[in-house]
């Protein structure tokens, strides 16, 4: 108990000492004196929230290439004049993932590029990429400023976009869809395994709520793209697989696709691509569009007018072919094939047949997409081993199709468009 007893008349003492202290303090300071308060008063910011650091990009006199590199996130920035490399930037919507630029089309009159993002898939998948084409996740395209990339709007689209075009006035972007992962869901319907063509205003491409893209069911794994000239109006898009070139019109939103096969049936079943035509090209006439087949492994040339493969202007190649590209005056095409890995100039006019290929697999692992620039050479496009080895852009003698310069890029590069000096 008197233990107890200390215990109380010691609390009693404490809490009447604090009791007076706080007491106290209103009139003098017996205590100790509190901290004094400081109060910081700071203007209104008046810059950007998020501001804009991307260096600018300066175009070389001669212009500039833009590459993708799908599986570096990047885009590469190649002079004409030279063939170096003279810039890389980051692209994409995630830091982390690999958001797969594939195809590029440049706006130079809007000051714009587009670029599709094409997510690999988790498990493997088949056709000429195997990275390509198996994904689940749905795809986006991203509208990129020319003279920085910032990013001035997206658009989501639908899994496994494929390729991107932009019509010669700049008012319609289209973008097909390599959906192999659909197609092989759905072998007993024909409409499920089809893909679409997602149409889109440039305008409407807008950092937040863009306009939903216009679908137009076409085929199976719709990948490359021709648009007519000069308004888009319709669109020729390789179907591969359905081994038909499918002619879309895009004024109509009822109008029926029509499907003109690229040659005779070649195998029994609907579930087999006997050509695979991947590739479209027109040529710079309007009048032709070149089509590569990968399977079949040759180049047809269909007639815009005619609606019609003219099979005697079939190319017969040893590897698989892809983007070809056009002479200025259209008598001749680049192909560039892989297995083996060359590059071929043919002629295809009536009287001349001529044709002078090199094997370039030494200096070019997968030859993707050829691209004429007059003043300046041939470009061609390297995949690499689409994994760990980098790919590489070699600029080629257009005659002689000699090697002038080469330039490594990133990994897995895919596309390649040019952009003349001053373009904004």
């Amino acid at each position: 108990m008197p233990r107890l007893a200390a215990l109380v008349s010691r609390s009693s003492m404490v809490i009447a000492r604090f009791l007076g202290c706080a007491l106290a303090a209103a009139t003098v300071a017996s205590c100790s004196d509190p901290d004094p308060i400081t109060e910081y008063r700071y203007g209104a910011y008046e810059g950007d929230a998020y501001p804009n650091r991307r260096p600018e990009i300066v175009i070389p006199d001669g212009g500039m290439g833009v590459v993708t590199d799908s599986l570096s996130d990047t885009i590469s920035l190649i002079a004409l004049e030279t063939g170096e490399r003279f810039g890389v930037r980051p692209v994409g919507r995630e830091p982390v993932t690999i958001d797969g630029p594939r195809r590029v089309a440049v706006d130079a009159a809007g000051g714009a590029l587009y670029i599709a993002l094409s997510y690999p898939s988790v498990a493997g998948a088949t056709g000429p990429h195997a990275v390509h084409g198996g994904s689940a996740v749905a795809g986006y395209v991203q509208k990129l400023a020319l003279d920085d990339l910032r990013i001035l709007g997206q658009v989501r689209v639908k899994a496994n976009p494929g390729d991107v075009v932009i019509s010669e006035d700049g008012r319609r972007v289209v973008v097909s869809h390599f959906d192999l992962k659909r197609a092989l869901d759905n072998p007993g319907d024909l409409e499920a395994a089809r893909s679409s063509l997602a149409v889109l205003d440039p305008d409407a491409v807008l950092p937040s709520g863009s306009a939903e893209p216009r679908l137009i069911p076409v085929c199976k794994a719709a990948h490359g793209i021709a648009l007519s000239r000069p308004d888009g109006a319709r669109a020729y898009v390789a179907c591969y697989g359905e081994d038909a070139l499918a002619i879309v019109d895009l004024t109509d939103p009822d109008a029926e696709v029509k499907l003109v096969p690229v040659g005779p049936p070649l195998s029994s079943g609907d579930h087999a691509s006997s050509y695979g035509p991947y590739a479209a090209v027109m040529s710079p006439d309007g009048k032709t569009i070149a089509v590569s087949n990968t399977d079949s492994r040759d180049v047809r040339f269909f007639d815009v007018a005619s609606e019609t493969f003219d099979e005697s202007k079939t190319i017969l190649t040893i590897g698989a072919p892809y983007f070809a590209g056009w002479t200025p005056d259209g008598s001749a095409v680049y192909v560039p094939t892989q297995v083996p890995d060359a590059i071929a100039r043919i002629s295809v006019t009536a009287d001349n047949r001529e044709a002078v290929s090199r094997n370039i697999s030494e200096q070019c692992f997968r030859p993707h997409l050829a691209e004429l620039d007059e003043e300046h050479g041939l470009f061609i496009v390297c995949e690499g081993d689409q994994t760990v080895r980098p790919g590489k852009v070699l600029r080629l003698d257009p005659e002689t199709l000699e090697t002038r310069s080469e330039a490594e890029v990133g990994l897995f590069p895919d596309a390649f468009a040019r952009v003349a000096a001053g373009a904004r």
